[in-house]
């Protein structure tokens, strides 16, 4: 991933809005999957970003979402589809609020996911990856041979998932790290649209029950379906690493610890 042609797409976006780049680029990030440059202008601090291939949804679904929702995410300046590059203002810094600051970023996200659900053909436009329940099999097909035996029960809870017709986009890396102090949302690379609850990072968090009592205090939300959601929530988790280079240590470690847990939540299958 070269930074020369994202730098040279930086430049001609902000010339075009009379910003010059004041100072020596400051390559901060670089990942197989994506690359982050620091920009000193004349407006203040910007950032560039370029994503590889299977990321290169997030501009334009930033972009969707900032449009449904304003404030809730982090808008970019600009944004270039085709290439998976985009170019963003300073965020300042992430969120370090108390308990009940988080408690209203994780209900404005379910809000998020509430609005934006009506809009599905939209975020599908965007080219984030569609992943209702009944395709998750095609995840899995991916990881089989380093966890045979779990396609039925897989299938089994999916249809529990596809039966409450719940659909919309899932961040699938929401943290603090990912939240700046204003409760923005940002890094969306890793998202996906699936069923609302398929997020490891929910199930496993301090915040699931705020989530969980968010979207309940707006619609009907069974047991039986948090229970289905939280057995394949590894599924979704998985869906980034897919096309990242096996060898990589960081991948293999991530890998492992997805399908460990998705190994305990679907063994043994209830019949």
């Amino acid at each position: 991933m070269q930074a020369a042609p994202l730098l040279d797409w930086a430049h001609d976006v902000l010339a075009a809005r009379g910003i010059d780049i004041v100072g020596d680029p400051d390559e901060t990030r670089r990942r197989p999957w994506s690359l982050l440059i620091r920009l000193p202008t004349s407006a203040g601090c910007l950032w560039a970003k370029a994503n590889a291939r299977a990321f290169a949804h997030e501009g334009p679904l930033i972009a969707t979402l900032a449009r449904l929702q304003p404030g809730t995410v982090h808008a970019p300046i600009a944004v270039d589809s085709d290439r998976g590059w985009l170019l963003s203002s300073d965020g300042g810094e992430t969120f370090t609020g108390t308990d009940e600051q988080w408690t209203d970023v994780v209900r404005r996200y379910v809000h998020l996911q509430q609005t934006s659900a009506a809009h599905l053909d939209e975020l599908r436009a965007t080219g984030t990856p569609f992943l209702p329940p009944d395709r998750l099999l095609d995840i899995y097909a991916h990881y089989e041979a380093a966890a045979p035996g779990l396609a039925a029960a897989i299938e089994h809870y999916a249809q529990i998932l596809t039966a409450t017709g719940r659909i919309t986009v899932e961040h699938n890396d929401l943290h603090a790290r990912n939240v700046f102090a204003n409760g923005a949302l940002f890094d969306w690379g890793d998202a996906a649209l699936t069923h609302p609850f398929l997020s490891v990072r929910m199930h496993g968090g301090s915040w699931r029950r705020a989530f969980l009592d968010a979207w309940s205090n707006t619609t009907p939300v069974d047991p039986v379906e948090i229970d289905a959601a939280r057995r394949l929530a590894p599924l979704i988790g998985l869906v980034p690493w897919i096309t990242v280079d096996p060898t990589m240590e960081l991948r293999a470690q991530a890998v492992t610890m997805l399908l460990d847990a998705l190994r305990g939540a679907l063994q043994p299958h209830p019949g």
